[in-house]
């Protein structure tokens, strides 16, 4: 069965100032719309100060270390319009001391492909076995070079064959300017993630607009 979409996202690390990225400073900052624009708002009861502000697709959600901009339709073009977002916030407030910016790329499998799972055995988990222990899960990660950064390839299995294939395209910098510039690289990231899949035998099911 083909991979599944899920949980794509960008996310910039940095000191956000959330006296000027409220609700309505993403939607003048981030958003540039006008003034009384309708946006969807989502606060968290159960952690105060928490809000997420959603708009055509794209779910804005800040905090004091980090902003996270999430697509609802797991496609290019919308990874290009949260990638957009996110430039905007950089150039919007360029004092804000940032540290990085990643662009996650994820696929829920319900079962790994036998291709895929040949690949990612290790004379470990034959030891494992041979002392009697069942193995619930496990974690394979790989950091391929893309400058100025790197890809993360993280394939997370169950015990029932099921599995997440995350490709974080990641980039470490203060510059505002640089971490701008690696956001413009989307439709390069989206391209390396169809090859990397490719390459470990994963089919996927994009997602249309409706």
């Amino acid at each position: 069965m083909p991979a599944q979409p899920e949980n794509w996202n960008i996310i910039i690390s940095g000191a956000w100032n959330l006296a000027i990225l409220t609700p309505d400073g993403i939607r003048k900052r981030l958003f540039r719309l006008p003034e009384g624009t309708p946006l969807q708002l989502e606060i968290a009861i159960d952690q105060p100060g928490l809000f997420r502000v959603i708009h055509d697709g794209v779910i804005v959600a800040p905090s004091s270390q980090l902003l996270e901009v999430v697509v609802q339709t797991h496609d290019l073009a919308s990874l290009e319009k949260a990638s957009h977002i996110g430039q905007t916030a950089l150039k919007a407030l360029p004092e804000t001391p940032v540290a990085a910016a990643g662009v996650n790329i994820r696929y829920a499998v319900k079962a790994l492909p036998d291709e895929l799972m040949d690949l990612l055995k290790t004379p470990i988990d034959d030891a494992y076995s041979d002392e009697g222990f069942t193995i619930e899960g496990a974690l394979t990660r790989r950091s391929l070079a893309h400058a100025p950064g790197v890809v993360n390839v993280e394939i997370s299995q169950g015990r029932e064959g099921a599995g997440t294939v995350l490709m974080n395209f990641h980039c470490a910098s203060s510059s505002s300017d640089e971490l701008c510039q690696w956001l413009t690289k989307v439709s390069e990231f989206w391209e390396v993630a169809q090859r990397i899949l490719t390459v470990m035998k994963v089919p996927t099911q994009q997602e249309t607009q409706q």
